[in-house]
């Protein structure tokens, strides 16, 4: 088997004029591929007009992809953005600056659908986190901000993804990302102190739930001791008005110790006067 070999100021010749030639490429050059230079160039200008309609192709109706990073990585407008706000920021605010223009207008519907989705999403959470704060508290609590960790998942969630699972519009910032989410120093830290506040308003408004129930039980059994006992008093007088009527009606002598005490009872005997 012949193999053609090329000299190292040919090779880097021709991947000048490739450029976009990958290093499977360049290793097939070296083991034995028989095209000429001239005929790889022409390969590699196909692909690279094969890519290029691909990026501005019209995307099912969404346009071609533009984005005004300008010269800058994700990074740096991330970090720029950063040292401006003197705070963290996600993905997601990265996105629409990236993706915004001078006039506040997106750079294209792609665009557009994403950042929509993105502040939907996060406005369904806050809102979520509103409805959770007033089932909790007496009404005066705030429900707490989103963590810059969380607007981050948000996005992430809200994004499309290419075939990779790369998510689209983040740029070189796709690096940065641990298992889909992003670190950001202090962001786990406040989530926990946040939880753990959570935690603690559950806890107690668990103790003021059974302390309201040992307060309806106690309650409850003092309606019944109540109850037991006026049903008892019911009895004994039931009883005593039909042992009066047995004796009213058989014995002579309980008619005249009744007739005779109540005649008693009701005399009032006169105030002694005493001499002067």
């Amino acid at each position: 088997m012949c193999l053609e070999v090329y000299s190292r100021q040919e090779i880097e010749t021709e991947n000048t004029h490739l450029g976009s030639i990958n290093h499977r490429d360049c290793a097939i050059s070296l083991r034995g591929d028989h095209r000429t230079p001239h005929e790889r160039h022409e390969e590699a200008q196909e692909r690279s007009k094969t890519y290029s309609n691909a990026r501005m192709s019209d995307r099912n109706g969404l346009g071609p992809h533009i984005h005004f990073s300008g010269p800058k990585s994700y990074q740096e407008i991330q970090d720029d953005m950063e040292e401006e706000l003197g705070r963290p920021v996600s993905l997601g605010e990265v996105f629409i600056k990236t993706h915004t223009r001078p006039d506040g207008t997106y750079v294209d519907r792609k665009a557009e659908k994403i950042a929509k989705t993105y502040e939907q999403n996060v406005l369904d959470r806050l809102n979520e986190l509103e409805a959770d704060t007033s089932a909790v508290s007496d009404g005066t609590s705030r429900p707490r901000e989103l963590t810059t960790e969380e607007k981050t998942t948000i996005f992430l969630q809200s994004t499309e993804r290419d075939a990779r699972g790369n998510p689209y519009g983040i740029g070189s910032l796709k690096n940065t990302l641990v298992s889909g989410n992003r670190k950001y120093p202090g962001d786990s830290s406040s989530f926990q102190v946040l939880e753990e506040q959570l935690k603690d308003a559950h806890r107690k408004i668990e103790e003021q739930v059974a302390y309201n129930e040992r307060r309806e039980s106690e309650v409850a059994s003092r309606e019944a001791e109540q109850a037991r006992v006026a049903a008892e008093q019911k009895d004994k007088l039931e009883h005593l008005s039909l042992v009066e009527k047995y004796l009213r009606q058989t014995d002579p002598q309980f008619l005249h110790f009744m007739a005779t005490h109540s005649s008693s009872a009701c005399t009032t005997e006169p105030i002694p006067q005493q001499d002067p």
